[in-house]
């Protein structure tokens, strides 16, 4: 999905801002070795980032990313329309279930985790915000793929490889679960995203169809069971989402 039509110097700028991202702190001879460029390469791009305020520079003459990064990744986030609306319902759930909350998007193909909200017995895991995860691994990005248009879910579901990572589920297989989503509109976890962690996901949608995102419910799987995960959470997202619907419609 991504296009041919690149700059090298770009995409040799932006390993280096992944590679950095990845080690949080290293220095060019590292980071030089990592993507087989040279020092010079390196050093001269990771000049200009600091130069930007892109990245820092600590006292033992190694980099980090810069929190200029943060000013964008605001930016970014307070553009997508559904955060707004979905904060405050994110708090809700949260305080309401006692469980994390999740505001999920989809970019260029990823889901993309974009706000969360933690209730009085959410778990600690690593998942971040800002996160980019393959769409099948989550249930949320299963809630925004069984209802995008037909085409772009195709494109999508061609960029993966079968058997789905970790799992058995073949293309065909995966292709039925997610219109079993879209018939009782919502997504349940399995586990593909953190091991011991699942959840309850229901699309943000508009009264045109547009797919704006997901909300998701998560927590421990051993306490997400059964009537619990499947009526009592699954209603409280549907009801969540089903007054965003109503948000994103008409305001």
């Amino acid at each position: 999905m991504g296009s041919r039509n690149t700059v090298d110097s770009d995409d040799r700028l932006l390993d280096i801002v992944a590679a950095l991202k990845r080690e949080r702190v290293a220095g060019v001879t590292d980071l030089a070795e990592s993507l087989d460029l040279p020092k010079s390469s390196v050093h001269a791009h990771l000049a200009t980032l600091r130069d930007r305020g892109y990245v820092d520079q600590d006292d033992g003459g190694r980099y980090r990313p810069g929190l200029r990064f943060l000013d964008v990744g605001v930016v970014a986030r307070d553009s997508r329309r559904i955060y707004a609306e979905a904060r405050p319902k994110l708090d809700e759930l949260a305080a309401e279930t006692g469980e994390k909350a999740w505001c999920v998007v989809e970019e260029q193909g990823e889901a993309v985790l974009l706000a969360k909200a933690l209730g009085d017995r959410a778990i600690q895991t690593n998942a971040r915000v800002g996160e980019h995860v393959a769409l099948y691994r989550l249930a949320a990005g299963k809630a925004i793929l069984a209802n995008l248009p037909p085409e772009r879910r195709r494109e999508i579901l061609d960029g993966y490889s079968y058997p789905l990572e970790g799992t058995d589920t073949t293309r065909a297989s995966f292709e039925a679960e997610l219109e079993a989503v879209r018939d009782r509109g919502v997504a349940f976890g399995n586990e593909r995203f953190i091991q011991g962690v699942t959840g309850v996901a229901a699309p943000v949608t508009d009264n045109s169809g547009r797919v704006y995102g997901a909300i998701t419910i998560s927590g421990p799987t051993n306490r997400l069971t059964g009537d619990r995960l499947e009526q009592d959470l699954a209603d409280l997202v549907r009801g969540a989402t089903g007054e965003l619907q109503l948000n994103l419609s008409y305001l």
